[in-house]
């Protein structure tokens, strides 16, 4: 389970994906949750580099489902949609993933 605390900057946003895809590459895991109901202000670099580079390296794991928790506020909950809309149409990721309004169904989701 990956959980961002509060907002980040670009480079914190890239060091965190990062630090994700090295433990999922290290240690196997098949199924995560990604919460990022705190996350806020994603600028346009950052969402061009969750579409592209996040999603290629996380596809380079063992990664099979990942459930992702979005931010209630409809702003940032639509730009964590689209990061993942684009990553899906340019073929990118080779995992399913589904997007929750909270922990608990994300968890019963991704113990299916």
């Amino acid at each position: 389970m990956a959980v961002w605390l509060r907002g980040v900057s670009e480079s914190e946003m890239i060091t965190g994906g990062t630090k994700l895809y090295e433990a999922l590459r290290d240690t196997g895991i098949t199924r995560a949750v990604a919460n990022a109901e705190r996350l806020s202000m994603l600028d346009t670099a950052t969402k061009d580099w969750m579409s592209t580079s996040f999603y290629e390296l996380l596809s380079q794991t063992p990664l099979q489902k990942l459930a992702r928790v979005l931010p209630s506020t409809l702003f940032y909950k639509l730009a964590l949609e689209a990061v993942a809309t684009r990553a899906e149409a340019q073929n990118i990721n080779r995992f399913q993933f589904k997007n929750f309004s909270n922990q608990k169904d994300a968890l019963i989701w991704i113990n299916q």
